[in-house]
């Protein structure tokens, strides 16, 4: 299998068919792409995945439609963001796998393919002709991953959901909430998604340790709402134990007192602290130079019972600081404390910039952007990212040619059969229209 200039870390001989859309399947894939894995995205430019958004966008983007510059340019659904975010190191081939010959060239990855990945949901993969089954044919040793909202069993194996559906049902909702609220309080993010797919890049990492000591692929049904479930684990067993639900707490934990945010000096700054032993209670209180806070609550149960009073010591405190001073002083006292990071901070955060965590990768339309790092450093695999997230059908022809070993005149045969296109069919028919090429 050929590498890319850049390509590395220890999943370089792995190849993996991404059939997935939206976050959680190429949150997946994503991950293994950065350790060097060799990512096929297959897509359909008659039904583009929807966070490359709108092939049209209207004259005012949605929230999803985040353009490079704020610009949709000619090509907006190679611009977008969210979808250039999730599947960065991925080669990007686009073709009508419903028509024969693309069936049959789609047919031929699922052959060389180490594993193949779906999150369709309600059994559209396999209505579509390429279900474990069917792919096993060609490939004995494959690993198939189906990864739908509620998993492919069970009365509600067909329906359909986002990550805002798949957090809530998996009961993320019962511990997002201020006290005393009555309304349920969804996270900012969708959770649902990528806990989908750091389950599912685990759980391939297993199958291809069962497939190295047995030779045998499996079949992988991964459903995003039960693996939700497994990361409010604790709130499960309170429930089964007592009967009772723990309740919103806001800002604060049930086993950590004080814990919370506080304004400081400035827009929008706030700092957040938290509490889990005596030894840093003594720590905060000579930090912010209140002893006295010592002997009226030297417990834990002493803190919880009286948490008020001790959030408005520390934000008369905090609201006389830089948050970046506060926390620095925190610390420096033993004090697990942090500013409340916005995105431009984040980007600019001298400590990330430190430790290389924001590379730079050059896109085909969207020009020279950064893009958020591993979380990881190997220290004889380090991986790398390489590559910029693909333009629609980017490297079709040389997935083609490198890989299968195709003939230049067998993929032209296929562009001009229609089977190969990287145009969105809704562009291609709004030109048909205008009378343009």
């Amino acid at each position: 299998m050929p590498l890319r200039p850049g390509q590395r870390g220890p999943l370089t001989d792995l190849v993996v068919l991404d059939c997935s859309m939206v976050w959680a399947g190429p949150y997946c894939t994503k991950l293994l792409g950065d350790l060097g894995a060799t990512i096929i995205k297959v897509e359909a430019n008659r039904q583009l995945d929807s966070i490359r958004g709108p092939a049209i966008p209207p004259p005012s983007s949605s929230a999803i439609s985040l353009y490079a510059n704020n610009d949709p340019g000619d090509d907006p659904w190679n611009r977008n963001g969210y979808f250039n975010k999730y599947n960065r190191n991925k080669l990007g081939v686009c073709m009508n796998i419903l028509m024969p010959e693309g069936r049959a060239v789609f047919m031929e990855l699922a052959a060389i393919a180490d594993v193949v990945v779906e999150n369709f949901g309600g059994g559209v993969f396999e209505r579509m002709g390429f279900g474990y089954d069917v792919l096993r044919d060609v490939n004995e040793d494959l690993i198939f991953v189906s990864m739908p909202p509620s998993g492919n069993g069970g009365p509600e194996a067909k329906y359909v959901g986002y990550g805002v559906a798949i957090e809530q049902l998996g009961g993320i909702v019962a511990r997002t909430g201020y006290r005393g609220d009555d309304t349920p309080m969804k996270t900012g993010i969708n959770y649902g998604d990528p806990i989908a797919g750091m389950h599912t890049a685990g759980y391939i990492m297993t199958a291809l340790l069962h497939r190295r000591k047995t030779g045998r692929g499996q079949y992988i049904d991964l459903s995003q709402r039960e693996a939700t479930i497994n990361w409010i684990g604790e709130s499960v067993i309170g429930y089964q134990m007592t009967g009772h639900d723990p309740g919103w707490i806001g800002n604060r934990d049930e086993y950590m007192a004080p814990s919370g945010v506080y304004r400081c000096i400035g827009d929008d700054a706030w700092i957040a602290l938290a509490i889990g032993t005596d030894a840093e209670w003594r720590g905060l209180c000579t930090a912010i130079a209140r002893d006295d806070l010592l002997t009226d609550y030297p417990t834990y149960e002493r803190r919880a019972l009286h948490h008020d009073a001790i959030d408005a010591a520390i934000s008369a405190w905090a609201a006389q600081q830089d948050a970046d001073h506060a926390m620095t002083i925190l610390q420096q006292h033993g004090v697990a404390a942090g500013v409340c990071s916005d995105n431009r901070r984040v980007v600019h955060d001298p400590h990330l910039a430190a430790r290389g965590f924001w590379p730079e990768v050059q896109h085909s339309s969207a020009g020279p952007h950064i893009l958020a790092g591993e979380a990881w450093q190997y220290s004889r695999t380090q991986a790398a990212i390489y590559a910029a997230a693909p333009a629609l059908g980017e490297h079709t022809d040389y997935v083609l040619r490198e890989i299968l070993g195709k003939s230049a005149e067998a993929i032209e045969r296929l562009h001009e059969a229609g089977v190969l296109e990287n145009t969105p069919e809704s562009i291609l028919q709004q030109r048909s229209q205008l009378g343009t090429a």
